[in-house]
């Protein structure tokens, strides 16, 4: 099959599901390589809390009161990333990353957004949500989010779980209440429900009306993830504001 029709055929997928797997985005030397810069990144916030804080959220703040013990400064994501990375600020612009991006919009892409989310050993949920509705809702919903795993990722530590179809036609699905993030659980098919267990090196691809979700990790490794969002080039440089200040 030509690169031509590969890219068209993943683009195809994409829009009939809201999501596509790709294999062996990163190689097992890469992985390693990109292990090491998440630590160096945790061990570097570690150092001076207080100058990062404006770009961290902490486990303690998502669990139960049971859950958070041992978890005292566990930090849970890092957001943004790349003005600290510089091997994470190449990787945003490898063809292997943005590749799908590109073909699913059709023409180049800009960075919208870019994070570490860590759920370490013991780490937190993140609850069944659509990110255009409870993050993007002031840019634009012309997104494509790249998830690339650096660890296995199954149902022990976590995996992404996902609703196929379920972005078709935009919907917004109402919050459970009380919440501005959580959708409604009564809006859920559970029967429609699909993990998506991956191997380290692998990347979901993923529509910002694509309803998902992660359990808490009860396992002993780690399921860490860089997370590109991309705009279509044509739109500019929507999020430019995403920096700290």
């Amino acid at each position: 099959m030509s690169s031509t029709a590969a890219a068209e055929l993943l683009a195809d997928r994409y829009r009939a599901e809201g999501f596509v797997v790709v294999e062996n985005v990163l190689s097992a030397s890469q992985v390693a390589v990109y292990q090491d810069e998440c630590t160096r990144i945790v061990t570097l916030c570690e150092q001076d809390i207080d100058q990062h804080r404006p770009r961290l959220q902490f486990e303690v703040d998502y669990l139960s009161a049971v859950d958070r013990t041992g978890m005292d400064g566990v930090i849970r994501k890092v957001e943004p990333l790349i003005d600290l990375s510089e091997p994470f600020a190449s990787l945003a612009q490898d063809p292997a990353v943005a590749g799908p991006a590109t073909a699913i919009f059709g023409e180049p892409v800009v960075l919208f957004e870019d994070k570490m989310n860590l759920k370490l050993p013991g780490g937190s949920s993140y609850p069944w949500h659509q990110d255009w509705s409870c993050c993007w809702r002031a840019h634009t919903d012309r997104l494509v989010t790249c998830f690339v795993h650096l660890d296995d990722a199954d149902a022990g530590n976590g995996c992404l779980e996902v609703v196929p179809g379920g972005h078709a036609g935009k919907p917004l699905l109402p919050f459970r209440e009380g919440s501005r993030f959580e959708v409604d659980p009564a809006h859920i098919d559970a029967a429609a429900i699909v993990p998506v267990p991956l191997a380290a090196g692998d990347m979901i691809v993923f529509d910002p009306y694509l309803l998902h979700y992660s359990d808490r990790n009860r396992s002993e490794h780690a399921r860490r993830t860089i997370i590109y969002t991309y705009n279509s080039a044509g739109l500019g440089d929507v999020n430019r504001g995403r920096f700290p200040t």
